[in-house]
């Protein structure tokens, strides 16, 4: 499996809803219950970021496209990078 960071950017205020907070919620559970989401929150002056466990980019943007707030126009842009994570095991990218 690869791992991908999915920001999400250009965040219409005006088109979220309580409603729509609350499926995006459920959204993210479902996703870290089947083992796909690692890690979610805001990056400051840029927007939501998950970052997913998942086999292709595609398949990363297959599932930001299932968000409820993207869905629903309450980002406007999203962008998806590959990312290498370092860690002792990989002796932090230095091999």
């Amino acid at each position: 499996m690869a791992k991908f960071v999915c920001i999400l950017r250009d965040e219409k205020k005006e088109n979220l809803t309580e409603d729509l907070v609350i499926k995006h919620v459920e959204h993210l559970k479902d996703l870290k219950r089947n083992g796909i989401l690692i890690l979610c929150g805001l990056i400051l002056k840029e927007g939501g970021m998950l970052i997913l466990d998942v086999k292709t980019q595609e398949e990363a943007k297959n599932i930001i496209l299932q968000d409820p707030l993207i869905k629903n126009n309450c980002y406007g842009d999203y962008i998806i990078y590959e990312f290498i994570e370092g860690n002792e095991e990989n002796n932090y990218l230095l091999n």
